[in-house]
């Protein structure tokens, strides 16, 4: 029973536990950022292999296992982001 349970906490913490992508930009002014690295376990080691690259415009995006497998997060690519109009339906009719 108590193996069990460890089993389910284990899954629980794969399922809901982030890990983070890190995105990069060459300037400010850029509106794509790049995909440089995935999979970092915390915010600061994605910080940290940010400044190893010496990136000065990034982000770490995080993500869990819950979010991708039900699509509740957005693609990186801007064609597919922004390929379905219902979804910006509300922002065009003020």
């Amino acid at each position: 029973m108590k193996g069990l349970l460890i089993i389910l906490i284990l899954v629980i913490l794969y399922v809901f536990y982030p890990r983070y992508d890190l995105m990069i930009k060459q300037s400010p002014f850029d509106e794509h950022s790049t995909l440089e690295g995935s999979g970092y376990l915390t915010e600061g080691r994605c910080r940290d292999a940010a400044k190893a690259m010496q990136a000065h415009y990034y982000h770490c995006s995080a993500k869990n296992v819950w979010g991708q497998i039900f699509g509740t997060y957005t693609s990186y690519d801007p064609k597919e982001r922004y390929a379905d109009p219902d979804l910006f339906r509300d922002l065009h009719t003020q």
